[in-house]
């Protein structure tokens, strides 16, 4: 890696390419959230935080632990449970406890939960292939998903567990 050279000043901090690259990164997630989760939400009904606890129950029918909910969703248990306990009043997901560990609970999908979970999907693809799809060659696409599954992967490694 080439050294770089220190920052000694605010126009320094200003033109470094590793501050302005993560900007850029930040930025963007930031517009993508805004544009797809307000087109959710208008679409489906669903923000998109129920989507992706959606997404997780519906990958595994058996059950995910709330635990691991909290931990892929990097939200708080608090966080988890009280986007648990909203979904579990609307008829999306059930929450019972694990048969193997009483102390845990496991959140599974019920058929409301997977008719919504189609529906909203649908309609999400359709705002990616415009937003996202549409934009990027397939190989940039590519590039940039796997660039990022990587950092996400490092960045999962070094970051501490939420309380």
């Amino acid at each position: 890696m080439a050294e770089r050279q220190q920052i000694g000043s605010a126009a320094d901090a200003v033109a470094d390419e590793r501050i302005q690259a993560l900007g850029v990164i930040l930025t963007t997630t930031s517009l993508l959230e805004r544009l797809l989760g307000t087109a959710m939400e208008r679409d489906s009904g669903l923000s998109h935080p129920m989507f992706e606890v959606l997404l997780l129950v519906g990958a595994r029918p058996e059950g995910v632990p709330m635990g691991e909910l909290s931990r892929r969703l990097v939200l708080t248990s608090g966080g988890a449970t009280r986007l648990v306990d909203r979904m579990v009043e609307a008829g999306l997901v059930g929450r019972e406890r694990s048969r193997d560990d009483r102390r845990v609970q496991v959140v599974t999908l019920t058929p409301l939960g997977e008719s919504r979970l189609v529906e909203a999907a649908r309609r999400h693809t359709e705002q990616l292939d415009r937003h996202v799809y549409g934009v990027l060659a397939p190989d940039r696409l590519a590039a940039v998903v796997d660039g990022l599954d990587e950092l996400g992967r490092h960045v999962s490694e070094a970051l501490p567990p939420l309380g």
